[in-house]
């Protein structure tokens, strides 16, 4: 389990802005290793962890974009059916909000990477240890 800095651009919600961004990000080097977005009416959140935030964070700026940086929890759990069920369990005993989630499971793996915005960072890093 770690706390991951995530970026997230907001762009205008219109063909190409995911493509700019990676482009830009690309000829910078800095790796996008996780990334999640979607649409919404006018401006698009656009969540990213990346290699190098701080870096990043100047070329999306550079675009134009505005952008915000939170602490999440990147957390590998095991590919099995119950499993996000324990780790919501596990907040809810704590009390702890889940704002948002996202994960991946590449394929041929057991494991999966889940990441979930949550209210209490530190909280959650401690309801969730041993999982």
């Amino acid at each position: 389990m770690a706390k991951v800095k995530q970026l997230t651009a907001w762009v205008e919600s219109k063909p190409g802005e995911l493509e700019r961004i990676a482009e830009a990000l690309g000829k910078a080097k800095v790796n996008i290793t996780a990334i999640a977005c979607w649409e919404t009416a006018g401006v698009s959140p656009v969540h990213l962890h990346v290699t190098s935030p701080a870096k990043a964070k100047k070329v999306l700026q550079d675009l134009g974009l505005r952008v915000t940086e939170e602490e999440v929890l990147r957390v590998t759990i095991a590919d099995k059916p119950g499993v996000l069920g324990k780790v919501g369990a596990l907040l809810a005993a704590a009390n702890i909000n889940i704002e948002y989630a996202y994960a991946d499971v590449a394929a041929g793996t057991k494991k999966a990477d889940l990441v979930l915005s949550v209210s209490d960072v530190g909280g959650a890093t401690k309801a969730l240890r041993g999982l």
